[in-house]
């Protein structure tokens, strides 16, 4: 019963977040909107407003908002085909803007909760360790590490350092730190512990208590940091080093959030919510690259015509682009419902 509660509330906050914002810059572009719908299926509750129809329906699955010439021609001079493509390019991107504010507040308010903020900061130099041999020291902040296969990564937060070391198995890291305002380098060789189970630098990161400044600054590196990690993961499932069962669907979700409620209800109700309110963050942020990649039937698919448009000074055929959202679209529900039979598959698996 909690996990279906927690699993309603993340799905209803995401989706109403992502229309909310198509809907409030059709409105501010002057746009006809018919209909706003939370959820899918049967209608639980309509509100006939001036000009929109304002809709919940029962699936929290999904959402949209309905306008006038979004898929059609149209002689309403506030069709959404016959606004300035700058406008209609808004409308599209702000579905995808307003995941990103959500996953960047819920942080803001996660930050603020938290009894400490990790940094990218050396709080300990642990005894014999590769970190204590190269001569880095407590207070000396991390901003690069390369590894001698020539890969590199700026480093923003501790977050990035354990990304890194999890990508990148190296004999050798260049690691670029800085002290007292000077920048230095050092040769490292990460050393392997066996409780880990992994390469080590030997390293306590520094932790801060929270205020306003870095409560804000570390949410919005955790945001970047979960783009970066959203962007990799898709280029990896391209090259081959990521399986697509590896992707979680509807399925997947709803049981990831009743395990972070679970764990969360073992300290009390508000790690539940917290910890429940963190996968929010992550599933937003996702949702809101997802979207703006420029395959058909997502929101970056529409952008990418209208991008075509102003190159071109010209419209595509409204026939084509929406045969090529159409086949997307079915593209899109083979997809879904491959992962959820890996979603599934993997639940068998573990109920075993």
């Amino acid at each position: 019963m909690l996990t279906a509660v927690y699993t309603i509330f993340v799905f209803c906050l995401i989706i109403a977040v992502h229309e909310f914002g198509h809907f409030a810059v059709s409105k501010l572009t002057g746009m006809t909107v018919h209909e706003f719908s939370i959820g899918m299926g049967p209608k639980l509750f309509t509100h006939h407003g001036k000009k929109t129809d304002y809709l919940l329906r029962l699936l929290p699955i999904g959402g949209y908002v309905k306008l006038e010439g979004e898929d059609e021609a149209s002689d309403d001079a506030n069709a959404f085909c016959n606004k300035k493509p700058w406008q209609r390019l808004c409308v599209l991107f702000a579905g995808a803007f307003m995941n990103f504010v959500l996953g960047f507040l819920i942080f803001v308010l996660i930050f603020s909760c938290s009894e400490g903020i990790t940094t990218n900061k050396v709080g300990k130099v642990v005894e014999g360790s590769a970190f204590e041999d190269a001569g880095i020291l407590a207070g000396d902040e991390i901003i690069c590490i390369e590894s001698s296969n020539g890969k590199s990564s700026d480093i923003h937060s501790y977050n990035d350092i354990q990304y890194f070391m999890s990508k990148n198995e190296s004999d050798s890291l260049v690691v670029t730190f800085r002290r007292d305002g000077k920048i230095f380098e050092k040769t490292i060789v990460p050393r392997y512990d066996e409780s880990l189970k992994a390469k080590i630098m030997g390293f306590m990161p520094l932790v801060e208590k929270p205020v306003f400044s870095n409560v804000i600054s570390s949410s919005y590196r955790q945001s970047g940091f979960v783009i970066k990690v959203v962007l990799d993961t898709f280029k990896d499932l391209f090259t081959g080093e990521v399986s697509f069962s590896n992707f979680s669907g509807p399925v997947g979700i709803v049981n990831e959030i009743g395990s972070a409620a679970k764990a969360g209800m073992s300290v009390s109700l508000l790690a539940a919510l917290l910890n429940v309110l963190s996968l929010a963050a992550l599933i937003s942020i996702n949702l809101g690259v997802v979207n703006l990649l420029p395959l058909p039937a997502l929101d970056g698919g529409r952008i990418l015509f209208i991008i075509i448009e102003l190159i071109r000074r010209k419209p595509i055929e409204k026939e084509k682009e929406g045969m090529f959202h159409l086949i997307g679209f079915v593209l899109l529900i083979i997809l879904m419902i491959s992962i959820t039979f890996f979603d599934i598959q993997k639940l068998l698996v573990k109920w075993r």
